[in-house]
């Protein structure tokens, strides 16, 4: 066998057999492997003087095929022990390797005991790839690097140092000791750019980043002449005075952040099990036209599947209904410790060890009845922030203080002057109860769609 994955026509099937071989030479009975199939294929766009050049990476050396395997065993007082390694190599003594760590590690380690994914359950059928990428990736990157570079020519008065355009194809494969095995595909799109203006000496940068799931998505015609407005607007900013108590509206990918990182954990099985929860079922826990679903099915969001890292049905959960906490989400571990199904909310990353996290597969808040203009419109004195340098909620707090990169000042029904510097300061559980508007536009943002959403009574200190 290879050291390494230098044989990149390995399949994802050829290596879960061969893993699976040295598993059963091992003399642990309960295991599980989860596989990882990439391919990135990259173009990037720099700026020369007055040319944009086009440097194209097409290289199967961004193939990678990495794999976590973990070993189980069971322990007296319904406990269980579990031992997890990550590698990507296709070397028997490499694995046997990393099944003695495991196996070391089954030793020290002891948690409740819960049972895998057995096969037999019923998965629905969703589409997770654009047939035309996956089968021809180049061919699209080609297409798609000559409509940057005309758009990218195109932009006034601000100008592009640097682009990157990616196309991601997957392949996740996940097999047990119970004869369980199931393989998915995916593919997906990221993108980077930078965006500089300049006048009199100043000079102003937006560099927008994120990822796309459709093809249909990619409306960079639309998006460009946006983010270079932004990056234009910039070398007016100014330092904001405070305001003990400001009315605030987040755009759909600030929503997406500060949700994801409180309700996101709060409404997990984990969070309940453990005690850490700011939520509880039943309770009026925000305004009564705010509900926020989990859908694992969108086939326009970054995160829709069939099935989760664990192997159950994908689905979607109303957590939020009209201001009442409805429901937990749940992976297959803190399911059966709290007498409840999976949900199909396990995720699995495996450049953070392989451990199984319990998150969002998809954000849904569902919109509301006012459009973003008259949102604005009605706001007398009042901020619309585009993005913070950071944004980084207590996931159990929900306490956060941003410092502002980006905004306008809202004046009398109109976005007048741009901001840049300050801190605002909230609680997310606190401003869920303090919605004033809810925008009936919506927007997708990666794994997310959600609508533009006013606070009241945020705390805004010049610094």
């Amino acid at each position: 066998m290879g050291e390494y994955l230098k044989d990149q026509k390995m399949s994802i099937e050829s290596m879960a057999n061969l893993v699976k071989s040295q598993v059963s030479q091992s003399g642990i009975e309960k295991w599980d492997i989860y596989l990882l199939n990439g391919q990135i294929n990259s173009l990037f766009l720099r700026k020369s003087k007055r040319k944009i050049k086009v440097e194209t990476e097409l290289k199967d050396s961004r193939h990678n095929l990495s794999y976590v395997l973990r070993l189980f065993q069971d322990k007296p007082d319904n406990k269980m022990a579990c031992g997890i390694v990550s590698l990507n190599s296709t070397s028997t003594n490499e694995i046997q390797n990393a099944i003695k760590k495991a196996k070391s590690i089954l030793k020290i380690n002891s948690g409740p005991k819960y049972e895998l994914v057995s096969p037999g359950m019923k998965y629905p059928s969703i589409k997770t790839i654009d047939k035309d990428v996956w089968e021809d990736p180049e061919g699209f990157l080609a297409e798609k690097g000559k409509e940057l570079k005309q758009q990218l020519r195109e932009i006034i008065p601000a100008t592009t140092t640097f682009g990157k355009f990616r196309v991601y194809k997957k392949q996740k494969m996940l097999l047990n000791y119970l004869g369980f095995s199931k393989i998915k595909k995916s593919t997906n799109f990221y993108y980077e750019f930078s965006f500089k203006s300049e006048d009199k000496g100043r000079m102003a940068e937006y560099w927008p980043a994120g990822w796309f799931k459709t093809v249909e998505q990619l409306k960079f015609d639309e998006l460009i002449p946006e983010w270079i407005s932004l990056a234009k607007d910039a070398l007016r900013a100014k330092k904001p005075s405070s305001n003990k108590s400001i009315d605030v509206i987040f755009p759909p990918r600030l929503v997406r952040i500060a949700f994801l990182e409180t309700i996101g954990y709060s409404a997990t099985g984990r969070a309940l099990y453990e005690k850490t929860s700011h939520l509880k079922e039943g309770d009026q826990i925000a305004v009564d036209n705010f509900t926020v679903i989990d859908d694992g099915l969108k086939e326009d969001l970054l995160n829709s599947s069939e099935w989760d890292s664990e192997g159950c049905p994908k689905k979607s959960t109303t957590i939020i209904d009209k201001g009442i906490m409805k429901n937990f989400i749940y992976d297959q571990k803190f399911a059966q410790l709290s007498g409840r199904i999976s949900t199909g909310n396990a995720q699995r990353k495996p450049s953070h060890g392989g451990n199984i996290d319990i998150e969002i597969n998809n954000l849904i808040v569902e919109p509301g009845s006012i459009s973003l203009k008259d949102l604005v419109g009605n706001s007398k004195n009042a901020m619309y922030v585009n993005k913070f340098s950071w944004l980084h909620p207590n996931p159990i707090t929900g306490e956060f203080g941003a410092t502002i990169d980006n905004a306008y000042l809202i004046e009398n029904g109109n976005l007048t002057q741009p901001i840049k510097g300050g801190i605002l300061s909230g609680n997310v559980y606190e401003m869920i109860k303090n919605i004033s508007g809810i925008s009936k536009e919506t927007r997708i943002v990666m794994n997310s769609k959600v609508p533009f959403i006013k606070f009241k009574n945020l705390r805004l200190i010049a610094n």
